[in-house]
């Protein structure tokens, strides 16, 4: 199966619409359910049911943000047959239900290009699950392509390799290539970084199709991760690519709460 899972991939994204299933994606490619799920998380490090979940709610938030579709329309055309199993998910992978993912576009982009033209130290975002006892650190470099021009940078350590949820920490750069995560407990984790081009479209801040992104090569297992200085190479994005969901100005928001700033 590792020849065609980028076909795989293609193939769900184009068919999402359809009211798709694993089963139906397993048959159309000539394996049984069992052997496709199996074979399809060993090559990915996600399940195909995360993917087609994911893929869903990241074509439902386009047509939400950029057509302006109401929410019942978006969770239709996404395939979805119940407007609660829509929202429900889209609350989990994102953080916001449809209506205040919608709703919070001005607030939060004036709060994050604020940050982006004025910050020069990146702040750590810390979730429930961080360990401010912890001693496990991450030094982070991110590279950029040539000509590129980088406004805000984020940087995760997520559970999975789909960033549809809130990562352990993360932090936000603006004016610098390099951070310091600390507070990390132990455990796996997959370290990811997207960046977004300097722009006055607030689209761009939360349909992150586009984005340039990258990850560290491998998962991480802290604390037996002996080499903790890490690069991570930013590209373009590739149509196989798993959507980027977690909304991200949402998190820098958290973070200025947490700290009452």
């Amino acid at each position: 199966m590792n020849d065609i899972i980028k076909d795989v991939l293609l193939y769900m994204t184009a068919h999402l619409k359809d009211d798709l299933t694993i089963q139906d994606v397993a048959y159309h490619f000539g394996y049984s359910k069992f052997h496709f799920s199996r074979e399809f998380k060993k090559l990915t490090g996600f399940s195909a049911a995360d993917y087609l979940s994911s893929i869903k709610v990241e074509y439902a938030k386009k047509e939400l943000l950029e057509k302006n579709y109401s929410v019942t329309d978006s969770s239709f055309d996404a395939g979805y047959s119940s407007l609660g199993t829509f929202s429900s998910n889209f609350a989990k992978k994102t953080g916001l239900t449809p209506r205040e993912y919608k709703y919070q576009i001005e607030s939060l982009y004036g709060l994050t290009k604020a940050y982006e033209q004025a910050s020069s130290k990146g702040i750590q975002y810390r979730s429930k699950k961080s360990d401010p006892i912890s001693q496990n650190q991450l030094a982070v470099t991110v590279h950029y392509l040539d000509d590129y021009k980088p406004g805000v940078t984020f940087i995760g350590l997520f559970n999975h390799p789909i960033p549809n949820h809130k990562p352990i920490v993360g932090t936000a750069l603006t004016h610098q290539t390099a951070y310091q995560l600390t507070s990390i407990p132990d455990g796996t984790y997959y370290l990811l970084a997207c960046s977004i081009e300097k722009t006055i479209n607030p689209l761009r801040y939360f349909l992150l199709s586009d984005c340039h992104r990258g990850r560290a090569d491998t998962a991480i297992k802290l604390p037996e991760q002996s080499n903790n200085q890490i690069n991570i190479y930013l590209r373009e994005p590739l149509p196989e690519d798993p959507p980027i969901l977690i909304n991200l100005p949402k998190l820098l928001a958290d973070s200025f709460k947490s700290r009452n700033l």
